[in-house]
Parts: structure tokens; C-alpha cells; sequence
């Protein structure tokens, strides 16, 4: 059965938007931000350069809006987990690793960072925003599950703001490797394995009954 015009109609901006964005991702991350025209992003999308406009009022409004679907979306979802989760908090924080985090490593946008990183001395502004929407945020929620862990007794006393900070430092690390130096990098590289072992380093660190073994 056909689709109805009036449908047709109403699917059109979103595709034309969600064209723009993939089109966005894929040349930042390419040419780096300063090097990508507008015109280039619209001939890649398959669209007019008009119709960008439709949509961005310039090239660092379209440059949020690539971060806001590929990277804070992810993130407000781990915020929703957290929020509605009712197993422990180990549960919790092996989940959000696992699941959200090596499903981010698999897509596009975890190149994101590396480009940031590339760019924050010409845009420092663009540092800034990511930081705040991004990193400072995520590092937040982190922080959160961590004391919640501390709170319940799950957890030892620690510096939970320190403790997020390390975790997260390991995790950006790595994929800054990836996109960084991708041909020199490791072929045996298994996002699994890092995710499971940091989530076994974290536990140890974290746990509020020493390890079985442990002479402490």
C-alpha cells in the first residue's frame, strides 16, 4: 500500500534533518570542523545547501546538534536507567558500562572526542560546550551511581567525584586511541574484555568487603 502524500510529507523534514546530521558526523570527523563547508555537508546529505538553513542557523549550531544525537542522547539514557533501576548498584554500574558504553564504541560518534580534542585550541568554545554537555555530565551521573553505592553501603568510603573522574579518564583514553592512531593501534583490541576488566578493577577498588583472598 502506498504511503499517503500527506505523510510523505510530514516524514520528510525528519529525514532531511537526520540526512544532515549523519552527513555532519561523517565529514567532521573527516576534515576536522574548520575544514568543513556547509555546502559540502548539504552535497553529501543530498540536499540544497538552502535547505541546511532550514534546519541550522550555522555550521556550530548543526556541530551541537551532531553531539546532542550522537553523544548527550546516549547519555540521557543512562541517566534514565539510573533513575528507574531497582537491582544493586554493582548491577547498575556494570549495566551502564557494558551496555551504553560498548554500543558507543561500535557507532560513529565515539569519534567525536578525538575530533574535540584536535580542535579545542582554534575552538576552544567547542571544548567548552562538550565539556559541560558531555564530560562534565556523564562524570555527574557516574558520581551519583558511585555514592548511591557508598550510600547503601555497597561501596567503602571514597572520593566518588576522583573515582568518576578515573574511570572515565581510562574510557576516553581509549577511544581517543582508536580514532587517534588507528593503524598503529593494536589489531587484538576487544572492547569487551577492557569493559570487563575495568568493571573488575572499579569492584575491587570500590567494594565495601575486601576481595576473597585479600590479606586487608
Amino acid at each position: 500500500m502506498n504511503q499517503p502524500a500527506s505523510e510523505k510529507l510530514a516524514d520528510e523534514p525528519q529525514s532531511s534533518r537526520d540526512a544532515l546530521l549523519d552527513a555532519a558526523l561523517e565529514l567532521f570527523l573527516e576534515q576536522g570542523f574548520a575544514a568543513t563547508r556547509v555546502e559540502d555537508i548539504a552535497a553529501r546529505a543530498g540536499v540544497s545547501k538552502g535547505t541546511v538553513y532550514l534546519y541550522f542557523s550555522t555550521k556550530r549550531e548543526l556541530f551541537g546538534a551532531v553531539i546532542e544525537s550522537g553523544v548527550v542522547e546516549r547519555i540521557a539514557r543512562a541517566e534514565d536507567l539510573a533513575a528507574g533501576f531497582s537491582g544493586s548498584v554493582t548491577d547498575l554500574l556494570a549495566t551502564m558500562l557494558r551496555d551504553n558504553l560498548l554500543e558507543f564504541w561500535d557507532s560513529r560518534s565515539s569519534g567525536i572526542l578525538r575530533l574535540i580534542v584536535a580542535e579545542a585550541k582554534q575552538f576552544p568554545e567547542l571544548a567548552e560546550s562538550f565539556y559541560g554537555e558531555v564530560t562534565g555530565r556523564a562524570r555527574q551521573l557516574l558520581a551519583r551511581v558511585l555514592q548511591m553505592g557508598v550510600d547503601r553501603g555497597e561501596y567503602r568510603e571514597i572520593d566518588v567525584d576522583y573515582t568518576a573522574r578515573c574511570i572515565l579518564n581510562a574510557l576516553d583514553f581509549e577511544i581517543v586511541i582508536a580514532h587517534s592512531l588507528e593503524r598503529a593501534r593494536e589489531q587484538d583490541f576487544d572492547p569487551q574484555r577492557y569493559i570487563e576488566t575495568l568493571i573488575d578493577l572499579i569492584l575491587a577498588g570500590v567494594s565495601a568487603k575486601p576481595a576473597q583472598g585479600s590479606s586487608l
